[in-house]
């Protein structure tokens, strides 16, 4: 006999309970305000890659192509859920947001944060998007892209798109504004703060240095880096992640201590995801 006191059973209950629970998850899960996105999306599970990005993926990615389909279901993944998790914005009558700017910006992301399963540079949520080189108020200057510490991304999509061109030739704006990202995290407070090693970054940027006074020093010596435009250490971490993607083995051939220091940052060898004959194992 039910207890007069408790009209519902247990089961009852928990049925109620696991509703409930449903229709919120529901509700974070669909929503597009901002603090939702800002604030919620983040604790959601991974969920699968909606049909309407796969293409751009395949089409744009290589790093993505040449992933086991384990770890390219894993990549899919990741992208769908920075999308859920960050606000899109166009800023020009040109640019309308499409799902290949999502795709192609959740994508770059991933790549390049394939190494940490759980950092989706959840600071930076807001991503404005211009459709060429756009005006700064802050620097007075025409920019391609920027990531402005207050957690909002900048791009040109021109130039974005631009960088996919030529996956080898080492210019990604993408890949590039991701690096800065990357950086500035371990610098303004936030949930993501300090996840990489800041030993191995100390390391990195002493040998950086090495490389920036023998280019000022010798502007005419042989350098992957003499065509880029590097006057600081932020600049050269970001274009090496360029090369890093884009021009793997010149890139470990030129300088193989760079290499394998930004492999210990990013937890990534592009070497042997790429499945070159040349790849070894950079991990001792």
């Amino acid at each position: 006999m039910e207890n007069a006191d408790n009209p519902l059973s247990t089961p009852q209950f928990l049925i109620i309970v696991l509703v409930i629970a449903g229709y919120i998850y529901a509700q974070i899960r669909y929503s597009e305000a901002p603090v939702v996105k800002r604030n919620l999306k983040k604790y959601l599970i991974l969920r699968n890659l909606e049909d309407i990005y796969r293409p751009y993926l395949s089409q744009y990615f290589t790093f993505y192509n040449s992933l086991g389909s384990k770890d390219k279901l894993l990549f899919e993944r990741r992208v769908q859920k920075f999308i859920d998790m960050k606000e899109f914005i166009s800023r020009s009558k040109k640019v309308e947001v499409t799902p290949e700017m999502k795709a192609m910006i959740a994508g770059s992301a991933i790549q390049l944060t394939f190494g940490y399963p759980d950092v989706y540079f959840t600071h930076f949520w807001r991503i404005l998007i211009y459709s060429d080189s756009y005006y700064s108020t802050i620097t007075h200057k025409y920019h391609l892209g920027e990531v402005n510490i207050n957690g909002i991304i900048v791009l040109s999509w021109k130039s974005f798109k631009d960088g996919f061109i030529n996956p080898s030739d080492g210019r990604n704006l993408g890949l590039h504004e991701m690096a800065h990202i990357l950086r500035l995290i371990n610098i303004v407070d936030n949930d993501e703060y300090d996840f990489y090693d800041r030993q191995i970054m100390d390391e990195f940027e002493k040998e950086a240095y090495k490389e920036m006074l023998k280019m000022h020093n010798s502007p005419d010596a042989i350098s992957l880096y003499r065509n880029y435009y590097v006057p600081d250490i932020h600049e050269f971490f970001s274009v090496s992640v360029e090369c890093f993607f884009e021009k793997s083995l010149e890139f470990r051939n030129y300088n193989p201590k760079l290499y394998v220091l930004l492999y210990r940052i990013l937890k990534i060898d592009p070497i042997a995801i790429y499945g070159s004959k040349e790849s070894q194992n950079l991990a001792s």
